[in-house]
């Protein structure tokens, strides 16, 4: 990477609309996740330019800048240049619809140690392979402290809700905590009743051990209860009282009122999710993996995947991630796919780190960087998808814990009373196969069908070398005098040909080295192998949209055969700007005499034209 954190954070900033418009900052595996002020004032082609970032957008409450695997050392430089955010917090902000706001504070509450909770996933996984091998003794050493460290955050994860959820209530996290260590405090305590009695009704105690909804409820209304006995209590006696009856009052509340209520809403939602899916297991489990990965691309995923630990926490296991677990590997096998149908050795060299990502539960550089691009891995990706979730319910695949990054090394997740390993291990391969083998197939005959024409135009330049050119596009071909701007027809530029495109996908049109990419990416610059320079114009007075509509897929200096695909441009889009997407060849020098262009629409290997070298 040649700029630094330091840089990159500084952009970053300057991206999302300046530091005076960031009103928090959280990061999860592969995002960072602003909620901003003012989206308007996000300067969105800056961010997309940048080489580290795969794509940004605005969902869920959040403005979403997807790094991929460095987003830990982008997020640290980010919040080096920020400093304290807690200056912003107070200001005004924009409003936001209540399904927005609501994903953006589940995002906040579990995002920022999502890392810990999926080292624990794996961790729990390795402990139950442990014990289906017997490597070591119930009783032994090893195997205690792996199960405590597997189990520890689970069980105390209302712990965690209460930091992240107090910094975002606004409530103290000290306090939060303290609440939070209450409600778990009666599962280690044999003397305490696992239910008191009040009048006739009882009272749970000992049910809020890895608790999602009844702590962050609690914090929720410690954070109102903080800022009443803030305006009431005098400011001498606010250090010691506010805390003291904050806790007091929070806390009767939450084990008489909130604590039950909340803890039967996780019980209705884990049983209308379970009576949903029974309905029909396959059904569910196809829908729910073939469309998993829509939520990650728009970086929604964060509402269902705490379902999973509502699920674990009420039933004991979980279904949902089972699924997902197919909707990972259904993308994985496509990128892998993707590696055997590449066009060329960078195109290849992204799939394969994709795939690696991919392999560890982190599909978003497979999604961002090869298969959304490409879209037929994203399709194909879905179908395996779709089939490894109906195996998943065909065979009741539970997983024994939560996982919220799904991977291999979390298989052993699935091995209980009511699952086996092999089970989930049939899923996620068919998943991957079925994807993986459909890309392939797809990946070849879509380049057999969207090959581009070639277009051979003898010329002789620098020692009677001679130029072997190709077409950029499929269409059809016209001579560079019929074009509509006329600095390009006066051959003012050059001369050359110009081919009205079939479709939006552009290739080098000859052998050699990309010397620059335009700012407004309409036009590249080759340098031939013989040295012979070429202009590849994409439409006609499309500087104008200032990049709109085109995706550049190279960058300077980057060597490309006739093979190597240059961009991606939107032709709807253009015809929608009342832009002429004529592609125009143009020659700025080193050739002498005329190209002489049959017009007609070609196909691959029809000669277009041809360089009728003229007296020097």
């Amino acid at each position: 990477m040649t700029q630094s954190y330091k840089e990159i954070s500084k952009n970053i900033i300057e991206g999302v609309g300046g530091e005076e418009n960031i009103k928090s900052l959280t990061h999860c595996v592969t995002r960072l996740r602003f909620v901003l002020k003012d989206t308007a004032k996000v300067k969105q082609d800056m961010l997309e330019q940048m080489p580290i970032v795969m794509t940004a957008l605005s969902t869920g409450g959040q403005y979403q800048v997807v790094i991929g695997p460095k987003v830990t050392d982008v997020y640290d430089a980010v919040m080096v240049e920020l400093g304290n955010l807690e200056d912003n917090t107070n200001e005004p902000e924009e409003k936001k619809k209540l399904s927005d706001r609501l994903l953006a504070t589940i995002s906040a509450i579990f995002t920022p140690y999502i890392n810990i909770l999926a080292a624990a996933g794996v961790l729990k996984g390795l402990v139950i392979l442990i014990q289906m091998m017997h490597l070591f003794g119930e009783k032994s050493l090893v195997l205690a402290v792996l199960n405590a460290l597997a189990s520890g955050v689970f069980t105390m994860l209302p712990i965690f809700i209460a930091i992240t959820g107090a910094e975002k209530f606004k409530s103290n996290k000290y306090t939060a905590v303290a609440l939070a260590a209450a409600l778990i405090y009666p599962l280690t305590a044999a003397d305490i009743p696992a239910n008191v009695m009040l009048g006739s009704l009882a009272i749970p105690l000992k049910v809020y051990g890895g608790a999602v909804l009844p702590t962050i409820f609690a914090v929720y209304f410690l954070s109102i209860i903080e800022k009443w006995l803030k305006n009431i209590i005098p400011e001498v006696a606010k250090l010691v009282f506010v805390p003291t009856l904050a806790l007091l009052i929070t806390g009767f509340v939450t084990f008489l009122v909130i604590g039950p209520l909340a803890n039967y809403v996780g019980v209705g939602i884990a049983n209308v999710y379970t009576w949903l899916y029974n309905l029909s297991p396959v059904i569910s489990g196809a829908i729910l993996a073939g469309v998993g990965q829509f939520f990650v691309i728009f970086g929604i995923h964060w509402g269902i995947i705490p379902l999973g630990q509502i699920n674990v926490q009420v039933l004991g296991y979980d279904t949902i991630m089972a699924m997902f677990m197919s909707a990972v590997f259904g993308q994985f096998g496509a990128v892998v796919g993707s590696i055997f149908t590449s066009r060329n050795s960078d195109e290849r060299q992204i799939s394969i780190s994709a795939s690696i990502s991919a392999l560890f539960g982190i599909t978003e550089p497979a999604l961002y960087g090869v298969n959304v691009k490409k879209k037929y891995p994203f399709v194909a990706g879905c179908i395996g998808a779709a089939v490894g979730g109906g195996i998943t319910g065909l065979l009741g695949v539970k997983l024994y814990g939560f996982a919220p990054v799904l991977n291999i090394f979390m298989l052993g997740m699935f091995n209980g009373p009511q699952s086996k390993m092999i089970y989930e291990v049939v899923a996620v391969t068919a998943a991957f196969l079925i994807a993986a083998i459909l890309t392939i197939i797809w990946g070849r005959r879509y380049a057999k069908h969207s090959q581009h024409s070639d277009v051979y135009v003898s010329t002789e330049v620098n020692n009677d070398t001679k130029l072997e050119l190709h077409a950029p596009v499929t269409g059809e071909a016209v001579a560079i005098t019929e074009v509509s701007d006329p600095v390009f027809a006066s051959k003012m530029m050059g001369d050359g040909f110009a081919v009205k495109p079939d479709n939006g996908q552009i290739y080098a049109p000859i052998e050699g080295v990309i010397t620059s990419v335009f700012p407004t990416k309409h036009a590249i610059t080759l340098k031939g192998n013989n040295g012979v320079d070429v202009l590849l114009h994409m439409g006609i007075d499309t500087v104008a949209l200032k990049g709109q509509g085109f995706d550049i897929l190279v960058t300077e200096n980057q060597k490309v055969t006739t093979d190597t695909q240059l961009a991606n441009i939107d032709l709807t889009f253009l015809a929608s700007e009342g832009k002429d997407d004529s592609i125009m060849v143009v020659f700025p020098e080193n050739l002498n005499g005329e190209v002489n262009v049959k017009k007609g629409h070609y196909t691959v290997t029809d000669m277009v034209g041809e360089f009728n070298k003229g007296e020097s």
